[in-house]
């Protein structure tokens, strides 16, 4: 039997954190917009990977920043944050600033936003799964969820996913890196019970296992898990960075997680009668399919602070590259300048009423490792 068919102007693929601003933004200007969730919560990859700060919110310099480096649904998230958690303050980060949050929080600040606008649907746990075209254009979209199948013919649609479902399945010209040259993705665990961690656990997590590496045969992309604090003295949160396991990667991911949980059980006092209270429910991938755009997005533009005449967004994050081989890189702008993104990233070349935003923008890929952070 035929799924129900629904129009709307927009449709909205994706409810992290440019999926929810690009959608209560087309709300607020009057828009019918529906937003499909594949998930049963808002957040994305900030929930997913277990993120701890929002990265890409403000200008790098020496004091501490007063504002966001973008208005709008970006200060507004920030006031809700600061609410919600008052006792929270901006952190410098080595040459950059970030804000703590906690993913509990982000989910109640997207929600707010979304179920104040009378205009906007969401449809959680709820896939694209086919996309019709008629000459250059989508015609409709068909989503799987709960209810059963729904057919919807949208004016214009924005990919969020991350991954580009919308892209890829409409035929949309992307590019990408082949899995062996993409971006390390991240695997998050949340740690529990641990005894007297002190400052330099961030620097003891890391070190062990580079050793690991050396005298164990542990993978080599170990050496680069990382550690931060969590909002309990006796609670922490290791990252994994790890490349394309191939398939089953969620299962291989939370394998090595075990591994890694164990070896530091052997090899650091605070974690020896600790456990692991939660685990991301999936790799967050850092980069994937991206628009091929009406225009493309370079390092030059960001390390040269370019400004642009359709110029949407400022982001000053650096270039913060996950290699496979040799770890984390970074390339900053000059303190106090920002880039500018145009509207033309966003704008598929080849479809006249698809559109992205997020991690699959129309950038290079060294371009990308700025502009993928959640801030921006």
């Amino acid at each position: 039997m035929a799924g129900e068919k629904r129009t709307c102007d927009v449709l909205v693929v994706g409810f992290g954190a440019s999926g929810m601003s690009a959608a209560v933004r087309a709300a607020r200007e009057g828009a019918h917009t529906i937003l499909l969730e594949r998930d049963d919560h808002p957040g994305g990859a900030a929930v997913a990977g277990m993120h701890r700060f929002i990265c890409g919110l403000y200008a790098n310099g020496e004091d501490i920043p007063g504002d966001t480096l973008n208005g709008g649904i970006a200060a507004e998230v920030c006031s809700s944050l600061k609410r919600l958690a008052p006792k929270n303050r901006i952190q410098r980060m080595g040459r950059v600033h970030v804000l703590p949050i906690s993913t509990r929080d982000l989910v109640s600040a997207f929600r707010s936003l979304s179920e104040g606008e009378e205009t906007l649907e969401v449809h959680y746990n709820t896939r694209a799964v086919s996309v019709r075209m008629e000459q250059n254009s989508i015609a409709s979209i068909t989503s799987q969820g709960p209810a059963g199948e729904l057919c919807i013919a949208p004016k214009a649609v924005v990919d969020c996913s991350g991954d580009a479902v919308v892209i890829q399945m409409a035929g949309v010209g992307y590019q990408d890196s082949p899995p062996g040259r993409r971006q390390l993705a991240g695997y998050g665990f949340r740690v529990r019970g641990l005894k007297a961690p002190d400052d330099l656990l961030p620097l003891r997590v890391p070190y062990h296992l580079d050793r690991a590496v050396k005298e164990k045969g542990m993978p080599a992309y170990l050496r680069f898990t990382t550690y931060t604090p969590g909002d309990d003295p006796e609670e922490g949160y290791c990252r994994l960075n790890i490349p394309h396991l191939g398939e089953n990667r969620d299962e291989k991911a939370r394998d090595q997680a075990l591994r890694v949980h164990r070896y530091l059980s052997t090899v650091l006092d605070s974690f020896e009668n600790s456990e692991i209270a939660e685990m991301s429910p999936h790799v967050v991938d850092r980069e994937g399919p991206r628009l091929r755009g009406e225009y493309t997005l370079t390092a030059d533009d960001v390390l040269g602070a370019k400004r642009f005449p359709d110029g949407t967004v400022r982001n000053a994050w650096p270039i913060e590259l996950w290699d496979g081989e040799r770890g984390p890189s970074y390339r900053y702008l000059d303190p106090g300048q920002y880039h500018e993104i145009p509207l033309r990233c966003l704008k598929a070349r080849d479809i006249s009423n698809c559109w992205s935003a997020g991690r699959c923008i129309s950038a290079t890929r060294e371009a990308l490792a700025s502009t993928r952070v959640i801030g921006t």
